[in-house]
């Protein structure tokens, strides 16, 4: 007896079913494996600082040009500052003055002296009275207990005179810390690492407090921004290492970058999601502005 048969057309669509099967296989199977590409990419700065003057004056002295790197505290330019340095040397002749006052004992070495002169005249007036009685008239007495009380008065005037004078040169310390502090902020100093990517003011020109005397733009790190497609901006990927290739002056530049935000948002005309990735660009081969071929490894 012949076994069953199988119709043809089912073994065909069978037959097509598991190719269809292998192929969708396949194909999920290396879209795992693809990097994921970030469209659109372009370098940008992450930081651009405003260096602004802090006091009012005529700008004296520009050291630094375009394109100079500076690190940070490198001087950038100078106001000019006379009139602050004569206070601050008035103010030191002041403390000085202050000082030598505060450390002479005179007023209190008087004040005792002329406070024992005062008791022995009482004590002698009393112990005459004790001796024979109205040698010296009660009103006299009176008097000289007085002058001896007004003595030992001014001891304490003159102690008390002498608290004043160290808070006087507690006072003029502090004068001459805040026109340092002033005289400071005549010199411009950089506040952070960076190029000089522009002078707004020049030499001669006077500045306010608040005005920007020249701009810095942070070079060692750089910022790829870009875009994901939206079913690939997936949270996982936040620190993944990402292949940098930049084309530059025909040359070939390969570097990593890291994946450091992905917005929660979606753009609803191209179902796309923006994203950033930090390069470190301390060699200062890259510049701000290319445009990098940028891919995330997927593969394990």
């Amino acid at each position: 007896m012949n076994p069953p048969s199988f119709p043809r057309h089912r073994a065909i669509a069978l037959l097509f079913l598991m190719t269809c099967c292998f192929a969708c296989q396949s194909s999920r199977g290396q879209s795992n494996n693809n990097p994921i590409l970030i469209d659109a990419a372009i370098l940008k700065t992450v930081e651009v600082t405003s260096v602004a003057a802090q006091v009012q004056g005529v700008l004296k002295a520009v050291s630094v040009r375009e394109g100079d790197r500076v690190k940070i505290q490198s001087p950038l330019a100078a106001i000019q500052s006379t009139s602050t340095e004569l206070q601050v040397q008035r103010a030191k002749v002041a403390l000085d003055a202050a000082e030598k006052n505060f450390a002479s004992t005179i007023d209190i070495d008087l004040a005792r002296k002329s406070f024992a002169v005062a008791e022995n005249e009482f004590v002698r007036a009393v112990e005459a009275n004790k001796r024979v009685q109205d040698v010296y008239p009660e009103v006299e007495v009176d008097r000289l207990k007085l002058v001896r009380d007004r003595a030992s008065l001014e001891i304490d005037r003159a102690i008390h005179q002498k608290a004043i004078g160290e808070l006087d040169v507690t006072k003029n310390q502090i004068e001459i810390q805040q026109l340092q502090d002033i005289l400071d902020k005549h010199q411009i100093q950089a506040p952070v690492s960076g190029m000089v990517v522009a002078l707004e003011k020049r030499i001669g020109e006077w500045v306010e407090p608040g005005t920007v005397v020249i701009r810095l733009v942070e070079i060692d790190r750089l910022r790829i921004e870009g875009f994901l497609q939206a079913e690939q901006a997936d949270p996982k990927w936040l620190g993944a290492e990402a292949q940098v290739e930049v084309q530059l002056s025909g040359n070939k530049i390969l570097t990593t970058a890291k994946l450091v935000f992905i917005s929660p948002e979606v753009n609803p005309v191209n179902s796309q999601v923006r994203v950033h990735l930090d390069i470190d660009n301390r060699d200062g081969k890259l510049r701000p502005g290319l445009r990098p071929k940028v891919s995330i490894r997927t593969a394990p």
